[in-house]
């Protein structure tokens, strides 16, 4: 007879055998299988079932065929090859060239580029594009907040499908999932057409906590794009008097609008096999500006990590400075090492770091890392006004990256993230000047006083460093 405690061994053991075997199928690194072994060992029920949940580095293989099936035409007319431009040094048309061979995308010229310190200014532009569109308009988010924020740019996005313009909105379904459906029920009436990025599912073969859509781009008419790393909320505007955000936006004109274009045609597709690979989606552009961009496009589906490629790739290339702002710090292994020796052979490396967190656990990891680097001379800043957000790097006065992804194990592995890698001096020293404001508010972080913390503090630190290859 099948007592209740012999039924739960069962299932602890099935659950624990299934849990393991596919630890072992998943190239990872050693330091995060390890900690989900024990993991799944030491907590019955619960760990497998978090595993299993959230653990994952994978995609359904399917649904990666379908995703990789689709022909992405556009790439090549898009892909300048250009590196023997004189205009471009040796170490540029290096790290453009490797960069290349990481990403689905290559660098494009000619392209215009505005960086957006203030999320209103950034709302503002995005509502004044909207209300120019004449074929069609694109928004892909990770968060989208049912409050008077999302209800303003929803009533732009109406008002533009009421003058025939295409409407297509695509959330994800976790980290929006408080998004209520009274906000989408105009837009959906007027003919928009609204979709979740992998909705949530508790059936075995679709679990899919863990795989997030982390990007932020709206496209309009292939003309214009916006992307970065705010969210659409009243919060993230920091009109909420108890949540006060710091964060950058970018404005893109040019060619890599197409690539913006083609990043969100493939996340389409992938949610609603509608096909928009048309050429009414891809218009020829004309490129003006002067800044080369490489799209990094990366995801757990990706066959390189080619946002932590390219990232390391660049860090390796500064000869005089590094100067990198992150909510979320959780350096791997190569990060740690890059950084920290970019430092020893003189290169000045200044860190924005959060003083206030909406992610506990990530902010006393992160603070772990903080002895070693300040060891190598690597200068590390808290930034006390606001609950900084802002994802941006600027090297030597040449390189900036910015995007959405934060330096940490999810974005670099798990997420689907887009970041940009610029070549141009006039946005790097745009970038720089924004950073060096944002130092202004920040404290130094110094080495003997961070050393003389609380004995607590470290042991709560380093207990959350243990988790820091599950975050």
């Amino acid at each position: 007879m099948l007592t209740p405690s012999n039924f739960f061994y069962l299932v602890w053991l099935g659950l624990t055998l299934y849990s393991l075997g596919h630890l072992l199928l998943e190239k990872r690194e050693p330091s995060s299988m390890l900690a989900w072994i024990f993991f799944v060992l030491l907590v019955p029920i619960g760990g497998p079932v978090l595993y299993l949940t959230f653990g994952s580095q994978r995609l359904e293989r399917n649904a990666i065929k379908r995703k990789r099936e689709i022909v992405r035409w556009t790439t090549d007319p898009l892909s300048s090859s250009e590196l023997e431009n004189p205009d471009f040094p040796s170490d540029v048309r290096h790290v453009l060239s490797l960069a290349r061979q990481i990403s689905e995308y290559g660098f494009t010229a000619g392209n215009e580029i505005e960086l957006l310190s203030d999320p209103n200014h950034a709302l503002e532009a995005m509502q004044s594009e909207i209300a120019k569109a004449q074929r069609f308009i694109h928004l892909e988010y990770y968060i989208i907040e049912s409050d008077e924020v999302t209800r303003q740019l929803f009533d732009a996005l109406e008002e533009a499908k009421k003058r025939g313009v295409e409407v297509r909105i695509l959330y994800d379904s976790l980290g929006s999932i408080w998004l209520k459906r009274i906000f989408l029920h105009s837009l959906i009436k007027a003919g928009a057409k609204v979709a979740g990025f992998l909705p949530l599912s508790f059936l075995p073969q679709r679990i899919n906590f863990n795989f997030r859509n982390h990007r932020k781009i709206l496209v309009i008419d292939g003309r214009v794009a916006f992307t970065g790393g705010t969210n659409i909320g009243r919060k993230y505007l920091g009109r909420r008097f108890d949540q006060q955000w710091h964060d950058y936006s970018v404005r893109v004109t040019g060619p890599t609008c197409l690539q913006l274009e083609d990043v969100f045609a493939k996340d389409w597709h992938f949610t609603t096999q509608e096909d928009l690979f048309g050429s009414q989606y891809y218009p020829s552009v004309q490129g003006m500006g002067g800044n080369a961009i490489q799209v990094l496009e990366s995801g757990p589906d990706s066959t390189f990590l080619a946002l932590h490629h390219a990232l390391i790739l660049a860090l390796n290339s500064a000869h005089k400075e590094i100067l990198l702002t992150t909510p979320y710090f959780i350096p791997d292994p190569a990060l740690m090492t890059t950084l920290r020796v970019a430092a020893l052979k003189g290169v000045r490396v200044r860190l924005v770091l959060p003083q206030k967190t909406d992610q506990w656990l990530v902010h006393y990891a992160s603070r772990s890392f903080y002895d070693s680097l300040l060891r190598a001379g690597v200068e590390i800043y808290e930034y006390e006004p606001r609950i900084l957000h802002a994802k941006l790097l600027t090297i030597d006065g040449d390189w900036t990256i910015v995007g959405s992804a934060n330096m940490d194990t999810r974005s670099f592995r798990l997420n689907f993230e887009l970041n940009l890698l610029i070549y141009g001096k006039t946005v790097a020293s745009q970038a720089k000047g924004l950073l060096e404001r944002d130092l202004q508010h920040c404290k130094r972080v110094n080495l003997e006083q961070f050393q003389n913390r609380p004995v607590i503090h470290r042991m709560v630190e380093n207990a959350c460093r243990l988790l820091s290859p599950l975050l």
